[in-house]
């Protein structure tokens, strides 16, 4: 029924519609109608508006036949009538079309619900009514008027048809009059035109509301609470601005500052208002340190943008397409792209003012952005006003004196406007007072005189008075001459303060306790995160008389009718937190922030439960629970949410150490029995887990220091350099981090897809196995500790320049040659975020700014550019002014500029917040400028120079500082000055560091000498009692400071240092080197930070990648064979220890499954890398030293070759040895291939010959290939099997035809000398060979050549080689220990070097996954494996009660059970509508997981899985939930699903 009164409805306004528009056609046409067009149009533009609405079509529609039927009657009025018509009567038409404008207008707003309801709320129902009666209203009007009009024209008619004769001149001049009412109403018509086109644009914008709804405004920034002027007062300081904006040739800003409380907010909203109703008003932004949300820029431009598109309809299409071109990105999109596109861009040709006010309450270095953005796009909008009102803060002045007001001060008391403003202010605040007689005018009078300097003051004095219980005591009390509390606010607020304390609701003997209590809640009221209720201030302090004390301060304080506590003013805040209040009211904002973390903690300890918000399933995303808000607010209580979100903020700010053990104690008991996943739950319901994870960083910022540590139940193996506390929360924060999307998402999945897969030694797991015993436990492939990180952080692509940690230590800043800036995770190593790309050629220096929000970069393109370490976009334009290469970058302490050196001889200094240079170039180097560096307090700058000195600069006059240091016989290539500026340290190309006084400029003792190469970098540790040097000898070396002695043994393991950093704790040094790498070293021990990639620990004579490419295998002879994972560089299990001393072979099967390895010197172990054993017995027989196996293409038969010459074949199954050996060598055997097809095999050996065998009969097919003129070191088949390669001690590389016998080409030259390995591509088109000349070659099968440049890296042998399956990467093994990845494309290497062998490596190979399901329904076990698992492989997990009915493989060695008739073991208060979905959820995440992490190649055995996803069991549907949705569509992303044949796909689908 609905849907056809819908129809109905329709149907009316589509034929009103209709017939409109038919009106307009014969308008066209038809003379008579001429005057109907602009009425029709605009009646059919309202008609289409009202079709597009889709609520209260009943009414609509009736608006809609109301004017057809009045469409229609004009025209029946017109066409009646002879032209040209009268012009009484293109008037009356006019009339009634200037009416119907103003009902599209109020049309237009009555549908424009998604903007208009940004800021304002509308009933649509009354306003169409209203519409329907106005409508009528009208069109009566005009018909009065039409009927009146055609009376009186008749009457004058018939008059002067009479005196026809006598009055012909009258005529012409009526005619003369009629002539010009028509030019009148022609400017009337082009003015309504201009005014149809306005509406027209307007409708446009009325189809984007939707993209205008997507602003998220501040609300509380639009200055709603603030008072306007008193009429009459401020009239001198408003008349001078309101000229202002009507000058066109004023400029474009106007400052209105003044001190605090001066009233400049009043004036603010007054103009505001002004301005708005003048249809002059773009937006408005009130600054309030009471909001934190109105404290920064974000919101800004959100705020100014939408008032705009309210403000002005006509600018709505242009804000829309800005927010399109932002795109999905706007909640992120950076400050100035968003504020062009949504601001400045919309108001390029307009006359328009923007109002921002209190700018000196955004905090410094967002007002900076601001500012500076503002500023520089006043030329894009030459029509642009913008008002500005702030505290005359040195920042700000700065930027805008140059725009200050010449108004008088707006507190001066010598100011007459000044003392008759308050003076009316105190009467009209009074006047209630006044007129009940309680006080007297006399007295008012002279209050007003008192109080005559500060708005404020007198407004404060004024609540005092208003608010007494009796006022006139009051008024005497602060007209009192001795007190004088009124001689400036901070007396006043003592007195206020006083009064409160001794109210006489304090009995004497509590009034003590009284005052403790006022403070208490004032305390509370001014640390808190955000404004808080007076039951939440009752809750955290664990009183109830919050409601009480604040009565006493109503003056001062501002209660909302929700119970929200508000400072009135920012003054009283300073007040109480200035040094030189009396001590009784003074507020130690840190233990303030300690008390609220003690309350905040209480809270949590008391409230936090398990499924705290009652849901029911796990299938639904909290965003998708569709009463989620009314759970949040009926489960969780305000103080909760509050405690939960802000504690850790209270943490930080209470600067929280061992100083503080209450606070620590009150931590411990919501650290254990699952409170810190009940905390989770809470987090993940308010959408703060991003929030929460930065305060956690912040945390362990501030070095937080348990002293219970036994009484934290940490495992002692996992944390035994953290104690207590601070080992919590770093736990916490890699927990919340590494399931951050889980957790963010989903309550329910904290405990089915994070808690799982939680390393079992992490302090999360340990605190929680108690409470929850049953979660599924992952037995195979799960970690025992969160990972470390690498010592070698890569992803340059070219030598790192310049390093630097941010001042909080937790970040590092790298610049590369490859022309990008990256930030790096200081404890994880990881990335963060994309890299910073904008300069056109190498990046050579790089600099945190002193607060860690701003980057500076300095690059060979001449230019300096600044970067928001939060967003990663450039701040501003870069810095120009350099005419050759940037070599050297440096904030001042102060942040305020930027010291820039060049290669041109010059230093320059910039201002950071307006990019400008500040004075002349400093000139007096005849050198390049190598490095610069600013004294501590900011004074000098010290710069070092290609010319051999170094030269002190004096940074307020650009003057040189005495005479240049010279002692250095080379270049300087980095300088710095100690951290108490009295010492300056260099570096030079002469190998050595010198000492300087940096007032007397001469040399502190001896140069420090060490290093066997130019020192590139030096650093002070922050104490200043050491220092580092990096130098291209591939070392750094710690000096002591003061003795100029070594400390301890260089530190080795990078190549040529570049760059080195200390952190700001002094505890870690940060190098960069010309290999694109970057190492964190522990500045005590001397020791490389992170997981160690090292083990072998001599040569590495053998690599193998597994068939699928995943892993690498390599032996040395360090006797131990590893298995790596050839995307993170990480070694998958323990090493496999063996005793043969020339480091054994190795070689993986064809199905990844197995390993064959030299256990010792004349016996091999075959290996089941699944179950991580060993297979059977070892093959035994060898007589002498097995030099080299391999494994047949069906993986049934290995070759091992021995130094006594000859080669066995064996079974793989049974372990026999298969016939005889094979003899014809005459010397050891170095290499061993099988064909393609499995039937020859190839030798080659130190006899300088190569013999093909036939594997059946064991005899060689034909004579041996002779050609090498020494030892064959390696060969191999082609991919195709007709062709072998070998490579050998005379340097060469040469291909055989194996048909004919005879070399295809001629020998391949490049190596310098003996070539120890080869391999072909799996495409046959290409050959590596690694050389005992330490490089590596890529060759053209076809025509010979060498590929590209040699593969530089290894310092030692390179003795195996090896391509992985897709061609894409080489691995190698080297006698320098070390295993290396290299991409073919870029000649790069790939990732982190693997070292773990203690002797050269002598092979690597590469795993596949197993086909097979390795859970055994009979023995009632599930295992779960991950082939990239570091952790030895363990037995299947027994727990289970219930038969295994269904086992399903994933992927990579990943498998996974599926248990029917079971509910998955999870806390009973969670329960699932369906059976086994918590496992499927869980098997789902851990293969989501590994995709997360790595790149799959291919996955070809998920059939079984998907086949039990959607299997029936009794008849109920397997219910899969968001994560078994997002494991499909990624692996849909990666083009690897092997999607299931039509006949085993399920007849249901799975739901949810």
């Amino acid at each position: 029924m609905a849907s056809k009164s819908r129809d109905r409805h329709l149907e009316i306004i589509d034929a009103a519609l209709l017939g409109a528009r038919l009106v307009k056609d014969a308008a066209e046409v038809a003379p008579v109608l001429a005057p109907l067009k602009g009425t029709v149009g605009i009646v059919i533009t309202i008609l289409e508006t009202i079709r597009g609405v889709k609520t209260n079509k009943k009414d609509w529609a009736t608006l809609s036949e109301r004017l057809s039927t009045q469409t229609n009657g004009v025209q029946d009025n017109l066409s009646r009538c002879t032209t040209p018509h009268s012009t009484q009567l293109l008037l009356a038409v006019n009339s009634y079309e200037q009416k119907l404008r103003n009902v599209l207008a109020r049309v237009f707003l009555a549908t424009c619900g998604p903007i208009e309801g940004i800021l304002h709320q509308r009933t649509d129902k009354e306003e169409i009514a209203e519409l329907n009666r106005d409508v009528e209203i009208y069109w009566e009007e005009f018909i009065r008027e039409i009927s009146v009009q055609t009376h009186e024209t008749v009457h004058r008619i018939e008059k002067r048809t009479d005196r026809i004769d006598s009055s012909v001149n009258r005529v012409e001049t009526g005619v003369s009059n009629v002539e010009r009412g028509i030019g009148r109403v022609e400017k009337d018509v082009n003015r309504m035109k201009n005014g149809v086109m306005r509406v027209e644009m307007s409708m446009e914008a009325l189809g984007d509301n939707s993209s205008i709804k997507e602003l998220m405004p501040l609300l509380s920034a639009t200055g709603d609470e603030h008072d306007i002027c008193l009429h009459g007062t401020r009239t001198t300081v408003l008349a001078p601005i309101r000229q202002w904006v009507d000058d066109l040739d004023a400029p474009q800003l106007w400052w209105l500052t003044d001190v605090a409380g001066a009233g400049k907010s009043t004036i603010s909203k007054q103009l505001s208002m002004e301005w708005k109703h003048e249809g002059r008003l773009g937006g408005c932004f009130f600054f309030d340190k009471n909001r934190p949300e109105a404290t920064s820029k974000q919101g800004f431009c959100d705020t100014l943008a939408a008032q705009l598109a309210n403000n002005q309809p006509q600018l709505r299409s242009i804000i829309t397409q800005g927010i399109k071109e932002i795109g999905p990105v706007l909640s992120v999109c950076p400050f100035e792209e968003k504020l062009q596109k949504l601001v400045i861009q919309p108001m390029k040709s307009v006359a328009l003012v923007l109002v921002i006010d209190a700018l000196d309450e955004c905090n410094e270095r967002d007002r900076a952005i601001i500012l500076r953005n503002l500023l520089s796009s006043l030329s894009q909008a030459p029509q642009l006003k913008i008002f500005i009102a702030s505290r005359p803060e040195h920042d700000i002045a700065r930027s805008l004196d140059r725009y200050r007001s010449h108004t008088e001060s707006l507190h001066d008391i010598d100011v007459k406007s000044n003392r008759d403003d308050i003076a009316a202010f105190v009467r009209y605040k009074m006047r209630g007072l006044l007129r009940s007689s309680e006080l007297m005018e006399k007295e008012v009078n002279q209050l007003a005189k008192r109080v005559s300097c500060l708005f404020i003051l007198a407004s404060t004095a004024c609540k005092v008075v208003q608010d007494s219980p009796d006022p006139q005591a009051t008024l005497h009390e602060l007209l009192d001459p001795k007190k004088n509390p009124l001689r400036d606010i901070n007396s006043l607020y003592s007195t206020i303060l006083t009064k409160a304390c001794k109210n006489d609701q304090f009995e004497e003997s509590s009034a003590l306790r009284g005052q403790e209590l006022l403070m208490k809640v004032l305390k509370a009221i001014l640390a808190a995160t955000i404004p808080l209720t007076i039951s939440t201030i009752d809750a955290l302090l664990w009183i109830k008389s919050t409601k009480r004390l604040i009565g006493f301060l109503s003056s001062v304080l501002n209660v909302r009718d929700d119970g929200t506590v508000l400072i009135l003013h920012p003054t009283f805040r300073e007040f109480l937190e200035a040094k030189t209040v009396a001590d009784q009211f003074h507020i130690d904002m840190t233990e303030a922030h300690r008390t609220m973390a003690r309350g905040c903690l209480a809270i949590m300890k008391q409230g936090l439960r398990f499924n705290i918000c009652q849901l029911k399933s796990s299938f639904v995303l909290n965003s998708k629970v569709r009463d989620m808000k009314k759970r949040i607010s009926k489960y969780i209580s305000k103080e909760l949410q509050y405690s939960c979100v802000y504690w850790l903020d209270h943490i930080v700010q209470g600067d929280v150490t061992f100083r503080d053990r209450e606070v620590e104690v009150a931590i411990l008991p919501i650290a254990e029995n699952g409170y810190p996943l009940f905390w989770m739950e809470i987090i993940s319901a308010l959408e703060k887990v991003p929030k929460v994870i930065k305060d956690l960083q912040a945390v362990e910022r501030c070095h937080l220091v348990g002293f219970l540590v036994q009484k934290v139940h940490l495992c002692t193996d996992y944390a035994p350099k953290e104690s207590g506390l601070k080992a919590m929360m770093s736990d916490l924060k890699r927990f919340l981090m590494a399931f951050s999307i889980p957790i963010s998402q989903s309550i329910p999945h904290i405990y089915i897809s994070a808690l799982p897969f939680t390393p079992k030694l992490s302090y999360i797991r340990q605190a929680t196995n108690v409470q929850f015993p049953n979660v599924m436990s992952v037995l195979i492939g799960c970690m025992e500790k969160w990972p470390e990180p690498p010592r070698r952080w890569t992803g340059h692509t070219g030598a790192v320049n310049s390093i630097a940690f941010s001042p909080d230590g937790c970040r590092i800043v790298s610049g590369s040659v490859d022309r990008t800036i990256r930030l790096w995770d200081t404890e994880t190593g990881q990335i963060l975020g994309e890299p910073l790309r904008g300069h056109r050629s190498n990046v050579y220096s790089v600099a945190f700014s002193p607060d860690g929000r701003q980057i500076a970069s300095g690059s060979w393109d001449k230019t300096i550019r600044l970067w928001d370490t939060e967003t990663g976009q450039i701040v501003g334009e870069p810095l120009r002014g350099h005419d050759s290469w940037v070599m050297s970058v440096a904030f001042s302490p102060d942040g305020r500029q930027i010291a820039s050196g060049s290669y041109n001889a010059t230093i320059r200094l910039w201002d950071t917040e307006t990019g400008q240079t500040i004075g002349e170039p400093l000139r007096a180097h005849s050198g390049g400028i190598r490095s610069v560096a600013f004294s501590p307090d900011g004074h000098q700058l010290v710069s070092g120079s290609d010319d051999k000195t170094i030269q002190i600069w004096d940074v307020e006059s650009g003057q040189a500082v005495g005479e240049p240091l010279q002692g250095h016989s080379k270049p300087i290539l980095s300088v710095t000055f100690s951290p108490n500026g009295w010492c300056i340290a260099s570096g030079s190309e002469d190998k050595t560091i010198r000492l300087w006084n940096a007032e007397t400029g001469q040399a502190v003792g001896e140069p420090l000498q060490g290093h066997n190469d130019q020192v590139q970098s030096v650093a002070f540790a922050p104490d200043g009692r050491r220092i580092a040097s990096g130098s291209y000898d591939k070392t750094i070396q710690l000096w002591d400071a003061e003795t100029g002695q070594a400390l301890g043994e260089p530190l080795q393991g990078q190549t040529f240092i570049r760059s080195i950093a200390f952190s700001s704790d002094g505890r870690r040094v940060a190098s960069g080197d010309l290999n694109n790498t970057i190492q964190l070293w522990d500045a005590e021990t001397t020791q490389a930070l992170g997981e160690s990639l090292e083990g072998h620990i001599s040569a590495v004579v053998a690599v193998k990648f597994s068939p699928d490419g995943h892993q690498i295998l390599s032996g040395s002879q360090d006797k131990t064979i590893w298995q790596w994972d050839a995307e993170t560089g990480q070694a998958l299990t323990e090493p496999r220890q063996g005793d043969n001393n020339n480091g054994g072979p190795v070689a993986f099967s064809p199905d990844g499954l197995q390993i064959a390895y030299s256990l010792s010197d004349t016996t091999i172990q075959l290996w089941d890398v699944e179950a991580s054993r060993a297979l059977g017995e070892p093959l035994r027989g060898h007589s002498k030293v097995i030099s080299t196996v391999a494994f047949s293409p069906d993986g049934c038969r290995l070759a091992s070759g021995l130094k006594d010459n000859t080669i066995q074949i064996w079974d793989v199954e049974t372990g026999q040895a298969l016939g005889e050996p094979l003899r014809g060598h005459s010397a050891s055997i170095t290499s061993l291939a099988f064909s393609p097809d499995g039937c020859r095999v190839v030798s080659g050996s130190w006899d300088q010959t190569i013999w093909l065998w036939d594997v059946e009969t064991s005899q060689a097919l034909r004579e041996p290939l002779r050609g090498h003129t020494h030892a064959v070191e390696s060969v191999i088949f082609s991919p195709d099997g007709r062709q072998i390669a070998s490579g050998s001690h005379d340097k060469t590389i040469r291909l055989w035809d194996i048909k004919t016998g005879r070399e295809l080409i001629k020998p391949l030259h490049g190596h310098s000398r003996t070539v120890f390995s080869i391999a072909f591509s799996p495409d046959g088109r290409r050959i590596i060979s690694g050389s005992q000349d330490e490089t590596i070659r890529l060759w053209d099968v076809e025509t010979g050549k060498a590929l590209g440049e040699p593969l530089r890296g290894h310092t030692g042998t390179v003795f195996s080689l090896a391509f992985s399956p897709d061609g894409c990467r080489i691995v190698s093994g080297s006698g320098d220990n070390t295993i290396r990845l290299w991409s073919v494309e870029p000649d790069q290497a790939f990732g982190d070097t693997l070292h773990t062998h203690n002797d050269p490596v002598s092979s690597i190979s590469l795993s596949s996954s197993s086909p097979q399901p390795v859970s055994d329904p009979l023995r009632k076990t599930i295992r779960l494996q991950g082939s990239e698992s570091s952790q030895t492989l363990e037995p299947p997990s027994q727990s289970n009660t219930r038969h295994v009915t269904s086992a399903a493989h994933l992927s990579s060695g990943l498998s996974a059970a599926l248990i029917p008739h079971q509910t998955p073991s999870i806390p009973r208060n969670l329960t699932y509508s369906v059976r086994s979905v918590g496992l499927f959820n869980q098997c789902c995440m851990l293969l989501l997981t590994r995709l997360k992490y790595r790149h799959l190649a291919h996955i070809s055995h998920l059939q079984a899985f998907f086949t039990a996803l959607f299997h029936e069991t009794d008849g109920c549907p397997l219910q899969a939930d968001y994560y078994t949705g997002l494991l499909l569509i990624t692996v849909m992303d990666y083009n690897i699903l092997t999607f299931l044949p039509s006949r085993q796909r399920a007849p249901h689908a799975p739901r949810g």
